[in-house]
């Protein structure tokens, strides 16, 4: 199967692409590539340039912060489905944390100047895919919000 077929197929197993219209999982699939990552590896790091956003496939990533007197805390876990490097589609385009795999994996990634280019070029696309990204980032709010009400509940 090739690359692009694959990335079809695995958006429509994510929560975030199974219900975008097919154009938009295809015009999608044709900006995007595929990344494998082992525990432990580094994705973005935090007030770093985001230069992709990704759909994780396999695996889980920990999003963390670095929190004065504390180091590096982790904030929220990202699963199957989730995106991760939002951050990529919003001026100044910095990662507002660090990206850590906490288990191997696969993600679908959208190189970020590719992706704003032709979301602005294309307003179909924008119309179908920026619902969904906020969708996103509701979820990102809420599973936070929760973490961090089990965070000062200690």
């Amino acid at each position: 199967m090739d690359e692009h077929r694959a990335v079809l197929s695995m958006l429509n197993e994510t929560w975030f692409g199974a219900e975008l219209a097919a154009e938009t999982q295809a015009r999608l699939a044709s900006l995007a590539s595929m990344l494998d990552f082992e525990a432990g590896t580094e994705i973005l790091r935090e007030g770093d340039e985001t230069t992709e956003m990704g759909i994780v496939i396999s695996g889980r990533l920990a999003l963390r912060m670095l929190v004065p007197g504390r180091g590096m805390v982790t904030i929220l876990s990202v699963e199957p489905g989730d995106i991760f490097g939002w951050s990529v589609l919003t001026a100044p385009y910095r990662a507002s944390s660090t990206v850590v795999a906490t288990e191997a994996g696969r993600a679908i990634v959208l190189a970020g100047p590719a992706l704003r280019a032709a979301l602005r070029a294309d307003h179909a696309l924008a119309a179908s895919l920026y619902p969904r990204m906020l969708q996103a980032v509701g979820r990102r709010l809420t599973a936070t919000r929760m973490q961090l009400l089990d965070l000062f509940a200690r």
